[in-house]
């Protein structure tokens, strides 16, 4: 593709140097990336979790330029050699969206595409869609854990993946013959215009609480990232809204689009009444204005009816019959850390789970608590340099529905163990837990202390396979581990 041909999306620029002449070969934002002839775009990546971390990108222009780039698009500007074009521009995520979305011909507006966002509950929802869609249809889906096309799974690193990142995945699902995508939709994803020029036909709201506030500074801030999620929809779109979440309203005043509620608690147009959970599943009546039917999902837990009630509420507004609903929410779903039992033959029930908030834990234990274990056994920690706010609450949350807790290390990052522990223990109600900063030995604790007839929860980290430390990131995989220390307690 020519430059200028390229910069014609953006409406606000300024370019120095000659770029009439110049061939694109591809658009990146990691230096490490670049071939001869690339853009080269700057920014300030912002690190999640056990994610690459990448600088910002204005510091590294030389780095880029040395590999090849042949145009650099900054917002700070910074000098570079004579022979490089150099576009700058008033915020350069916004221009690397728009760019990518060019660049590879804007593939996403061949594909019915939809969104999920909110704090809980993302990743399954969207493989319950892709469960009941690929009764019919071909698929993708993009998330937290990998993308898949039509079944296959390929690793990617972000939750909502940078723009030419995702650009490319929605280009080999075109080429794949994919029908609907479901991806998540992060807030941060939002915020830093990586969904930016993706045209939606579905968004689903899951929920909201508290969350990422270290970014966001306020709930009010999060709520309203989620939202433009729902403005961007036109009227022949659908916005399918969690009823019994006290955000559903300002989600539904968002939209122009068609509204399809679901709940429990409150009348929605998607229900589940006649609820029966157990430790292998569940069963229910799916009410949905296209009848009633009988449906038995694998999957366990209140809040995972919720979830197949969202993925149902899509379903139902792209005319799938519930005859075939029924078949996907009955098909194997299997979501990597998301109240995954670790099964050895050992006399106590082990779980990893992903819960990282306030309410996730409340929600998984509550489920371990209606499963009548003999006692409820948690181990969690907190992320370093993310939201302290919701350190203490987690604290009260696990101890309130915990009957023993150890405190251990989540990914502790730049900060102190020691000191995330402190302001958890801020927050406990009671003194029945112990502190065991080295996750792999609280987790072996965690057996030591289990009886027959116990659940131990083993919370926060769920697939993640690596933990971040102050000087290092480790492998570490909490299904693994669990796994290993099983076998060496059944020697025992």
């Amino acid at each position: 593709m020519k430059l200028v041909d390229l910069l014609e999306v953006l409406s606000d620029k300024e370019i120095q140097g000659l770029p009439e002449s110049v061939e694109i070969s591809g658009i990146v934002y990691d230096p490490l990336r670049v071939l001869p002839g690339c853009v080269f775009v700057a920014i300030e990546v912002y690190t999640q979790l056990d994610k690459i971390e990448i600088p910002d990108g204005h510091d590294v222009v030389d780095d880029a330029i040395k590999r090849g780039a042949a145009v650099v698009v900054i917002e700070r500007d910074v000098p570079v050699s004579d022979n490089v074009v150099k576009v700058l521009v008033p915020n350069s995520r916004y221009a690397l969206a728009l760019m990518a979305n060019k660049f590879y011909d804007y593939p996403s507006h061949d594909i019915q595409m939809i969104g999920v966002t909110g704090t809980n509950g993302k990743t399954t929802t969207t493989h319950i869609v892709e469960s009941i869609f690929m009764q019919k249809y071909r698929t993708g889906l993009i998330g937290t854990l990998y993308y898949k096309i039509n079944g296959t799974i390929y690793q990617s690193k972000d939750t909502t993946p940078e723009p030419p990142d995702l650009q490319d995945i929605f280009t080999r699902m075109k080429q794949q013959d994919v029908d609907y995508c479901t991806m998540e939709v992060s807030s941060h994803g939002i915020e830093f215009f990586r969904v930016q020029g993706v045209q939606y036909n579905v968004a689903v709201f899951t929920n909201l609480t508290q969350d990422h506030l270290d970014f966001h500074k306020t709930i009010d801030s999060y709520r309203n990232a989620k939202l433009k999620l729902f403005r961007w929809l036109d009227q022949t779109g659908h916005a399918v809204i969690n009823t019994d979440d006290p955000s559903a309203h300002y989600f539904r005043d968002a939209t122009k689009a068609h509204v399809i509620t679901y709940g429990i608690e409150h009348p929605a147009d998607i229900m589940a009444k006649d609820i029966d959970i157990h430790i292998k599943g569940m069963t229910f009546t799916l009410v949905t204005p296209a009848g009633e039917i009988h449906v038995e999902p694998r999957l366990i837990g209140t809040f995972n009816i919720y979830n197949i009630l969202a993925a149902v509420g899509v379903a139902i507004s792209q005319g799938i019959d519930l005859p075939t609903i029924k078949h996907g929410l009955e098909h194997p779903i299997r979501v990597a850390g998301r109240f995954e039992l670790v099964d050895q033959g050992q006399p106590f029930s082990v779980v990893v789970d992903y819960a990282h908030t306030p309410d996730g834990i409340i929600n998984v234990l509550k489920l371990a608590r209606a499963l009548n274990p003999q006692r409820v056994i948690s181990l969690f920690g907190c992320g370093g340099d993310r939201d302290k706010e919701k350190r203490p609450i987690m604290g009260k949350a696990v101890s309130e529905y915990s009957d023993i807790f150890i405190i251990t290390s989540d990914n502790s990052r730049n900060e102190d163990p020691a000191e995330i522990a402190a302001q958890i223990k801020t927050g406990v109600t009671h003194s029945n837990f112990e502190e065991i900063s080295d996750r792999r030995e609280a987790i072996a604790r965690s057996f030591e202390i289990a009886q027959p007839g116990d659940i131990v929860m083993l919370l926060g980290k769920g697939h993640e396979t690596s933990q971040t430390l102050k000087k290092q990131t480790i492998h570490f995989n909490d299904v693994e581990v669990a796994n290993e220390l099983l076998a060496e307690y059944l020697k025992k």
